[in-house]
């Protein structure tokens, strides 16, 4: 059943599968029709052409012996005259005797005779009708009735005409199939030339990401005015867009980049106030708190936007060096332990030599990663269940693991969290820009190393960030 509908889909719901199917038919009928008409005109032009021949021999006997009168011999010679090898005449006297043009070269068989007078058992003067004989066909009609009773018969035989018929309708069927064949193929051929160049812009689509609008150009060296149109006009969309997303990262670096310092001096005044502000009232100090805490978002996500609009330029600037990787986890934990309110679970490796492990990465760039991470599994768990930072070494690289115990993401949409502005689809409204998975990606590849994802709903999610020891 899957089978049949995967080729049904694929001959009706194609274009090139539309047209090949709408050709076929019609070249089908076409040459259906054509032929099926030409056996008809053939069928009915022989038929024709047998009775003219009948009607001219009964026409050419009846005058002969209208003027000749009745006698046997005469008969039997006029009737043997006019008779053929494939036409036959005799007469039926009133009594049922009958006078055959009989001679050594001609001869009447008494069957066929019988069952050409059988068919007209009414003796129906001008009623013509086909009958079969020893494999023989005959064409029969009672052509004259005489004053004295008598009848005159004559029948022709079409049993060759018919071979030669056939003959030519199986000849016909043969042409009818390689044309039809051929035309089937050519038309295959030039169906696949008109939809080619849809293809093309299909598989150009597919592939375009916004890094790739300025080189995404399609490329048709010839086809149909129609798809020439649209070529071009997908090449124009594609310039309209690739300077729009150009502006778009030009004002996202100006704007993250003038807000960024006004930002941190906001920061810093209310740090300075908070930490001197003796006289004031708790209410005041939570509600100063809550507003540096906003502060630091805020910055944060400016570093986010600017570190995305810098990748996309290439001026991102990512220092390799060794670092010792329990130490820079213990001052990210310190950290994270300061705004979080839930617990945050440190586990390094109970072996020194493990405990020591060092990695080539950049200190300020590794400690941005797992903050963003830890604040990602910070939004999406539940109240006091704690998240864990685990370090772990492999043979070739140096693994860290940040895990909580949240609301999972969707097997089918593990790729596409890192994605810019793309977010889980179970994930709660308002929570996240959708940017610091994807600037955590960036920031990792950079230092030379991946990210790996895994998550299962209602369970948690585990991010391991891998660098090169």
């Amino acid at each position: 059943m899957a089978s049949r509908y995967r080729w049904r889909q694929r001959l009706l719901g194609s274009l090139q599968g539309q047209l090949q199917l709408a050709t076929y038919l019609v070249v089908f009928l076409g040459f259906t029709g054509a032929s099926s008409v030409g056996l008809w005109i053939g069928q009915r032009n022989l038929i024709q052409n047998e009775v003219r021949i009948l009607r001219s021999s009964a026409d050419s006997v009846q005058q002969c012996l209208a003027a000749g009168g009745s006698d046997d011999r005469f008969v039997r010679q006029e009737l043997l005259v006019h008779s053929s090898a494939r036409t036959k005449l005799w007469v039926e006297k009133a009594n049922g005797q009958l006078v055959l043009p009989e001679s050594d070269h001609l001869k009447l068989s008494r069957a066929d005779v019988m069952a050409s007078m059988a068919i007209n058992p009414n003796r129906t003067v001008g009623l013509q009708r086909l009958v079969d004989v020893e494999n023989r066909r005959l064409l029969t009609e009672l052509v004259k009735r005489f004053p004295d009773g008598s009848n005159l018969w004559i029948h022709h035989e079409v049993s060759s005409n018919e071979q030669a018929l056939n003959n030519y309708l199986v000849l016909m069927i043969l042409i009818w199939g390689s044309c039809l064949v051929i035309t089937l193929l050519s038309v295959s051929w030039v169906v696949r030339r008109i939809v080619q160049p849809l293809d093309q812009l299909n598989a150009a689509t597919s592939q375009l990401t916004a890094d790739t609008l300025a080189n995404s150009k399609l490329q048709l060296g010839e086809g149909p005015i129609e798809v020439m149109q649209l070529s071009r006009t997908y090449n124009e969309l594609l310039e309209r867009l690739a300077q729009s997303w150009s502006q778009q990262r030009q004002f996202v670096s100006a704007v993250s980049h003038e807000l960024r310092t006004p930002l941190t001096i906001v920061q810093g005044y209310l740090h300075r106030t908070i930490k001197r502000g003796d006289n004031l009232n708790p209410n005041q100090v939570k509600g100063l708190q809550t507003a540096e805490e906003e502060s630091i978002r805020m910055r944060r996500l400016l570093d986010d936007l600017l570190d995305l609009s810098r990748g996309d330029s290439g001026r991102l600037a990512i220092t390799k060096e060794p670092v010792r990787l329990a130490d820079q986890l213990e001052q990210v934990a310190d950290l994270a332990r300061n705004t979080l309110s839930r617990p945050l679970l440190l586990e390094l490796p109970e072996d020194p030599t493990a405990r020591d492990a060092v990695a080539q990465a950049d200190q300020a760039r590794l400690r941005q990663v797992l903050l963003n991470l830890i604040e990602n599994a910070d939004k999406y768990s539940p109240q006091e269940t704690p998240i864990r930072l685990v370090l772990r070494q492999s043979a070739s690289a140096v693994l860290i693991d940040v895990i909580d115990q949240g609301i999972g993401i969707p097997e089918t949409e593990l790729n596409k969290v890192f994605e810019r502005f793309q977010r889980a689809s179970n994930a709660p409204d308002k929570t996240g820009s959708g940017i610091g998975l994807s600037v955590v990606k960036l920031l990792v590849e950079g230092m030379g190393g991946s990210i790996e994802l895994h998550s299962r709903l209602g369970e948690g999610s585990c991010f391991t960030v891998v660098l090169p020891s």
